[in-house]
């Protein structure tokens, strides 16, 4: 099989096209590790509600294992200094949601990695697209009609 995804990293031009493209790309991702029989269909509804949604217009994806990373562009940029994380915890049937913000903060600083955690929060697997709208509906920055 032969992969025709356009690789993007921080810094790099966003166009609405490219925006639309990454999010296919990760339904596809989702659809191929379901396939191989991975447990993560709640993370592919998150994704497809936010196609269906159009929020894919302000939010930029990305994987990383099988958790789905979901960044704020800054300037029309890939920039990966507030991304939420949302990750299946099998061993419990829950989807964790784990935002941060690396504003004016280290990386390498253990601190830095605390203080960077602005808001968690945990659901059943039915849940998974209401408690991403919670999120944008009452973190500012994460509002869709405010870019």
């Amino acid at each position: 099989m032969t992969n025709n995804f356009k690789y993007l990293t921080q810094g790099d031009e966003l166009t609405s096209k490219d925006l639309k493209e990454k999010w296919i790309e990760a339904l596809t991702f989702y659809d191929q590790m379901i396939e191989g029989g991975h447990q993560l269909r709640p993370i592919r509804f998150l994704v497809l509600h936010i196609i269906d949604k159009g929020y894919y217009n302000y939010y930029f994806p990305e994987t990383s294992l099988f958790n789905l990373l979901i960044s704020i562009p800054i300037d029309k940029k890939v920039n990966y200094t507030k991304t939420l994380k949302v990750e299946i915890d099998q061993l419990i049937n829950i989807v964790k949601f784990d935002y941060r913000d690396w504003t004016g903060l280290s990386r390498n600083n253990k601190t830095d990695f605390e203080k960077s955690l602005k808001w968690h929060d945990t659901c059943q697997f039915t849940e998974t697209c209401d408690t991403f709208d919670y999120l944008i509906s009452t973190i500012e920055e994460w509002k869709p009609l405010t870019k």
